[in-house]
């Protein structure tokens, strides 16, 4: 094997390598774990153990205990509350009623690792009208910002009609990550692309490297020069003026996925967002 070839094999491993380790960071999160919850519960005055409330009826009751399982674990590595619930209620019609309904729940039942009313989410899907809502409270309303809630509801309203278990399940995930990570990224790369990223950076570096090969060799310093040596002119160019436009290029900070939402934030100390599948 000559030297260019080793080139391209070396250049297709290293990029396999990178966007591999990349998508590991996407899909578990940045520094997930780290940050993990080194504090127990000390909130006796909660009224339920329950964290997963299904009174729409949309998930059956396997995946009811699987998620009640998920939650546990998810609740000790970052010290929150993860609470879900599902109902059918048409009159929870706007983001306002959703919201109010969300963080009363959360009071009424006194949720929060350090004490009612303390740190933790709720997470409500109204089937009836299609709005759901993440409330944050405490320190989960001091490390979740309004881009990364509504990041992680257009994530579960992507599935949520077609499999609702798996849409809840990539909520909690998402929440918890987003809790222990730096929060760096807010995009996912499908295993897919990464492979045509990586054979797409690999066949540049080879035609880069078969290019420049292919024309290093075919003259020496005299090749062009004519008997005589080189006559030159002097030529100058006279720079006259310059002018420049500026240009406002106009963004949509409001522009929300995942089938619509809105954050218009959360009341008495809480915060959240809302969306609508």
């Amino acid at each position: 094997m000559n030297k260019t070839y080793k080139k391209i094999v070396l250049g297709v491993l290293l990029a396999g390598l990178v966007l591999g380790g990349l998508g590991l960071l996407l899909q578990y999160g940045v520094f997930q774990g780290v940050n993990a919850s080194r504090t127990e519960r000390t909130n006796t005055e909660c009224l339920t153990d329950e964290r997963v409330f299904d009174q729409a009826d949309v998930l059956s009751g396997e995946e009811e205990e699987e998620l009640r399982s998920l939650i546990a674990d998810r609740e000790q590595m970052t010290g929150l509350d993860i609470v879900l619930l599902t109902v059918r209620e048409p009159e929870l019609d706007d983001y306002y009623s959703i919201r109010d309904f969300a963080q009363d729940y959360y009071e009424e039942e006194k949720f929060g690792w350090d004490g009612p009313g303390g740190d933790g989410v709720i997470y409500v899907d109204n089937w009836a009208t299609g709005y759901c809502w993440l409330c944050t409270t405490g320190k989960a309303a001091e490390k979740l910002g309004d881009s990364t809630i509504q990041y992680i509801i257009d994530r579960t309203n992507e599935t949520v009609n077609e499999d609702p278990f798996g849409a809840y399940e990539t909520m909690i995930k998402t929440t918890a990550a987003e809790m222990q990570n730096l929060n760096l990224f807010h995009f996912r790369v499908g295993n897919g692309w990464l492979v045509l990223i990586a054979l797409a950076v690999a066949g540049i570096f080879a035609a880069v490297n078969l290019l420049s090969n292919k024309g290093s060799v075919t003259t020496d310093r005299s090749t062009y020069v004519p008997e005589g040596g080189v006559k030159t002119n002097q030529i100058a160019d006279i720079y006259l003026r310059s002018h420049r436009t500026r240009v406002r290029i106009e963004t949509d900070h409001d522009s929300i996925g995942g089938g619509g939402g809105g954050s218009i934030g959360g009341t008495d100390g809480h915060g959240g967002g809302g969306g609508r599948h």
